[in-house]
């Protein structure tokens, strides 16, 4: 899916757009047709060793514009961002899930088996970016490399939540999960209204969930519960969710106490629904990494959380 970064953390939120590509102009030459010839170079042979052969997984930096929707302006990776990329979503990604399966073979047989990177985001209209897309199990686009730095954490934190988004999506088309999930918060889902939602002041934990963008289907629901658990790890998970637990909204002017404490009732109770909702969605979701893959999740969330320390110290 598509999605665009509009914030970061607890304020960013992931947008859906549209996966289908246009069609190719006639115009636009096509790679792999006949005429143009790659000479094999060092960092080619690096990217073999280092994640094709082992995982059989291209991580595709040449340009190719064919590879991208036709709608946007794209730039390609400059060579000098594909190694720290890819040494990134090996640790962030493929190494934690087969350490958290005990086996290599995992990431061989779930992982999609091809990677392109784009060097600046896909601007839409309303001028949000566009982060990635995963294509129907088959492969991940990853766009604003350009700008990556394995040291500043909050990119890297952006690159761990998107690529384990993408590929909740793909286990999600895999091996399905339970349909009753989707009715824990079946009436707050806001498929074509999520993001005109102020998140500061009607925050999704209230319905819960833990951003705008998991209100827009079920689906996006799911990967971004998974994803963000595995970015904030088990104490920021908590933490986060202890803090909205324990706000109140701001007194008015002029107002007593007993107008306050009538007013914010309702919206206190409201917000411990909305948590008690979202536990039962993270349960739902553990046994389902259980049932399905027999993955511990809570163990997966440790070992991105030392990835991501790993990475940026």
């Amino acid at each position: 899916m598509k999605r665009a970064i509009i914030g970061l953390l607890g304020m960013l939120t992931i947008g859906l757009i549209s996966c289908k590509k246009k069609d190719i102009p006639e115009n636009v030459s096509i790679n792999g047709l006949g005429g143009d010839v790659w000479q094999k170079t060092a960092l080619d042979k690096w990217l073999y060793d280092s994640i094709t052969s082992p995982y059989n997984i291209e991580m595709k930096y040449k340009w190719d514009i064919t590879e991208f929707d036709f709608v946007f302006t794209l730039v390609p990776p400059k060579e000098g961002v594909v190694i720290p990329v890819t040494q990134s979503v090996l640790r962030l990604w493929i190494d934690t899930y087969n350490k958290a399966a005990g086996t290599n073979m995992f990431m061989k047989q779930y992982a999609p088996k091809q990677i392109v990177l784009s060097g600046s985001p896909a601007l839409n209209k309303d001028g949000s970016g566009v982060a990635g897309l995963a294509e129907g199990g088959l492969r991940i686009l990853l766009f604003s490399m350009n700008t990556f730095n394995q040291k500043d954490r909050a990119r890297v934190e952006e690159m761990a939540q998107l690529i384990h988004h993408e590929f909740t999506h793909i286990l999600n088309q895999k091996k399905a999960y339970p349909p009753s999930f989707e009715k824990i918060t079946a009436d707050a889902y806001l498929p074509g209204s999520w993001n005109q939602i102020n998140a500061t002041t009607d925050p999704p934990f209230r319905y819960g969930f833990v951003s705008n963008y998991g209100r827009s289907q079920p689906g996006e629901d799911i990967a971004e519960i998974v994803a963000w658990m595995l970015v904030w790890g088990k104490d920021g998970y908590e933490k986060r969710i202890a803090d909205f637990l324990a706000s109140k909204p701001a007194k008015n002017n002029g107002e007593s106490d007993v107008d306050y404490n009538i007013r914010i009732g309702p919206i206190l109770a409201k917000n411990k629904d909305g948590i008690a909702k979202l536990r039962q969605k993270e349960a739902l979701i553990v046994q389902y990494f259980k049932d399905s893959y027999k993955l511990d999740l809570y163990y997966l969330q440790t070992l991105v959380q030392e990835s991501i320390k790993e990475l940026t110290k």
